[in-house]
This record gives structure tokens, sequence and C-alpha cells, in this order.
């Protein structure tokens, strides 16, 4: 069987591709979207998910600056984190991965 040989794409264009071919990950995005700023107990019961995918979902979409969360870690007494989406971000990964695939 041959090896799978996986083209070099810029950084942001892997981070859209991630997200884009991830359907959890596009689901928890378009609840915020939709719903505005959920805690994570929200999401949960939303998307049926269990807490630990849940979770990692949400890391990598923090990690990929997609959603931040109030309060910001390391300022967190309690348990109510508060996720939101940064549609901002959202909308300059899209363009960057239109402008990649349009050879730009």
């Amino acid at each position: 069987m041959p090896n799978l040989i996986r083209p070099v794409l810029p950084g942001e264009v892997e981070i859209a591709i991630g997200v884009i071919g991830n359907r959890a990950q596009t689901q928890i995005l378009r609840h915020l979207a939709i719903l505005g700023p959920s805690a994570i107990g929200r999401l949960q019961a939303a998307m049926e998910i269990s807490r630990p995918s849940l979770n990692r979902h949400l890391d990598a979409l923090s990690k990929a600056g997609l959603v931040q969360t109030d309060p910001p870690p390391g300022m967190r007494q309690g348990r109510d984190v508060v996720y939101a989406v940064q549609l901002a971000r959202l909308r300059g990964l899209a363009r960057e991965y239109i402008s990649y695939v349009e050879g730009n």
C-alpha cells in the first residue's frame, strides 16, 4: 500500500481544514453563533456529546482562536466558564482557505 503524502499547506489553511472537516467543531461554532455565548453544560446538552469529547473540541477551537472563554484561562474561579465564537477569526480563516483554493 502506498504511503500517504500530505501536501504542505499554509498554517491558516491547515487550521481551516481542521475546523471545516470536523463536524463536531462545526456544530459547536454554529451553536455559539446562533444562540450566543454558552457555558459548557448548555453546549453539552444541546449537542448530546460527552464532556471529555466536548472539552477536546473546545480546546482545539480555543487554540485556533475560534472560541474565547470568559473568564480567560488562569483567571477562573469556580466552574462557570462561558464560551463565545470569534466570528471575525472564522471569517478570516474562510478567506484564507478560499484564497488558497483559488491559487492566490
